[in-house]
C-alpha cells in the first residue's frame, strides 16, 4: 500500500511540473517573468499561446495540435512554453503591446520579452510544426526579414517568403512585400503571379493589386475559384464600408458601393444583405419590426445565400418571433444551411427552432449532433446542453 502511495505521488508530481499532463506540450502557465527567467538560463525563445477561454480554435489547437507528439517533443526541447489567458492578469496589457488582434495569436519572444516570430489562427500538427521551425531559425523569423526589406532587398523569393510570413503572422506591409515582387514581372498574368497576387494583395480597393483582380475577375476566377474570389472582394466591401464611413443605414449609398465591387448586376443585392446584417442586431423594437418586415422578401428573392448567412438570419428569427409561420420559414433556411454546411452552431439554431416550433424528436435529434460536433470542434456545448433539458420536457 506504501508503495503504491509514492508511486501515486511521483505520478502527481510529475504532471503538475507546468500544470499541464504529461503528454502534449508542457506549458508554465501565466508567468511571463518565469518564462523570461527559464529562457535566458536556458537559451531558449519563449513561445506564447495567447489565448481567450472563448476561442474555440484555441480549444481545438489544445485538444490536437498541442498534443500531437511529433509537435510537443520540437516544442518542449526548443522553447519555453508559455500560456496567457489575454484577458486576465497581465494579459490585457500584453495584448496592447504585442498588438494581439486575434485569437489564438502564436507569439514568440526572446528572453527580454521582444517579439522575434509570430503567426494567427487555428494551426494543425504540421503547419504548427512548420512555424515553430522558422521561429527557432534567426534566418526566418519575421523581425529579422522585415530588417532584411527595410534594408532594401528585393530578392523576389525573398520577398514572397516575407509576404507570407507577414500574412501568417497578421502583420501589416505584406502588400509592399507583393507590390516590390510584382514590379519585377512583365507578365502578371501567369499562374503563379496570379496566385501571389490573390494571396498577398490587401483585400480594399484601395490597393492598386487588389483593383488588378476586380478588373480581370473572371481570370482570376478561373484559376483561384470563383468562391475564393467572391469571399475575398465580399470581405473587402464590407470592410471597406467601415473605413470609408459610408452610410449603413443607406440602400443606395450602399448600393454604390458595392458596384465598385461587384458591378451593377448584384451590387443592389449585395447592399441589402449588408443592409439588413447590419440591421439585425440594431437596437429598439422600430429596427426589429422593420428587420422582421423585409428579411422575409430578401431570403425569398437571394437563394444563393451561404450556410453562415442563413445560420444568422434563421437564428435571429429565432430570437425575436413567436410566428410559427416565420418560425417555419426560418426552419428551411437553417435545413438549408445545415446542408451546405453542418456545425455545431447551426445544429444548435436548427434544434431551437424545431423546439419553439414543438418538434421535439428533431429537436433532440439536432441538439445532441451539435453536442458532439462541438466536442470534436472545440466548441463550447453549455448553451445547446441547457436546450437538451428543455426538450426532453417537452410533452
Amino acid at each position: 500500500m506504501k508503495s503504491f502511495i509514492i508511486i501515486a505521488l511521483s505520478l502527481f508530481v510529475s504532471v503538475s511540473v507546468f500544470g499541464q499532463e504529461v503528454e502534449g506540450i508542457k506549458f508554465i502557465k501565466e508567468d511571463l517573468a518565469q518564462a523570461q527567467t527559464l529562457a535566458a538560463s536556458s537559451d531558449k525563445i519563449i513561445f506564447v499561446d495567447a489565448y481567450t477561454t472563448w476561442c474555440g480554435p484555441c480549444k481545438m489547437m489544445d485538444r490536437t495540435t498541442f498534443k500531437d507528439e511529433s509537435v510537443a517533443k520540437f516544442y518542449n526541447e526548443n522553447f519555453v512554453n508559455l500560456k496567457m489567458d489575454m484577458e486576465k492578469g497581465e494579459g490585457p496589457s500584453l495584448s496592447k503591446l504585442y498588438s494581439v488582434r486575434g485569437y489564438p495569436s502564436l507569439l514568440f519572444l526572446n528572453a527580454g520579452g521582444e517579439l522575434v516570430h509570430r503567426s494567427l489562427g487555428f494551426q494543425d500538427g504540421e503547419k504548427f510544426l512548420k512555424l515553430g521551425k522558422s521561429a527557432f531559425d534567426p534566418n526566418q523569423q519575421v523581425i529579422t526579414l522585415q530588417k532584411r526589406f527595410e534594408a532594401g532587398e528585393k530578392d523576389q523569393d525573398f520577398l514572397l517568403n516575407y509576404a507570407d510570413a507577414l500574412t501568417l503572422a497578421g502583420m501589416d506591409g505584406y502588400e509592399e512585400a507583393t507590390q516590390a515582387y510584382i514590379d519585377q514581372e512583365k507578365d502578371w498574368n501567369t499562374p503563379k503571379n496570379v496566385k501571389v497576387l490573390f494571396d498577398y494583395s490587401k483585400a480594399s480597393i484601395q490597393s492598386s493589386l487588389f483593383q488588378y483582380m476586380i478588373d480581370n475577375k473572371d481570370l482570376f476566377e478561373s484559376q483561384i475559384g470563383s468562391e475564393k474570389v467572391e469571399a475575398k472582394i465580399s470581405f473587402a466591401a464590407k470592410s471597406d464600408v467601415r473605413s470609408m464611413q459610408v452610410d449603413a443605414n443607406d440602400k443606395e449609398v450602399l448600393t454604390a458601393h458595392f458596384a465598385k465591387y461587384f458591378g451593377t448586376d448584384s451590387a443592389k443585392e449585395k447592399a441589402t444583405g449588408y443592409y439588413l446584417n447590419n440591421l439585425m442586431y440594431a437596437p429598439g423594437e422600430i429596427n426589429e419590426q422593420k428587420y422582421l418586415s423585409e428579411v422575409q422578401l430578401f431570403m425569398a428573392t437571394n437563394p444563393t445565400l451561404n450556410s453562415q448567412s442563413l445560420n444568422a438570419h434563421a437564428w435571429r428569427i429565432y430570437e425575436l418571433s413567436e410566428d410559427r409561420l416565420l418560425l417555419s420559414q426560418a426552419e428551411s433556411w437553417i435545413n438549408k444551411s445545415v446542408e451546405l454546411e453542418k456545425n455545431s452552431f447551426n445544429l444548435d439554431t436548427q434544434a431551437s427552432i424545431q423546439y419553439k416550433l414543438g418538434k421535439k424528436a428533431k429537436a433532440l435529434k439536432s441538439a445532441k449532433e451539435s453536442i458532439k460536433l462541438a466536442a470534436e470542434e472545440g466548441s463550447d456545448p453549455t448553451a445547446t446542453q441547457e436546450l437538451l433539458v428543455k426538450i426532453n420536457a417537452l410533452r
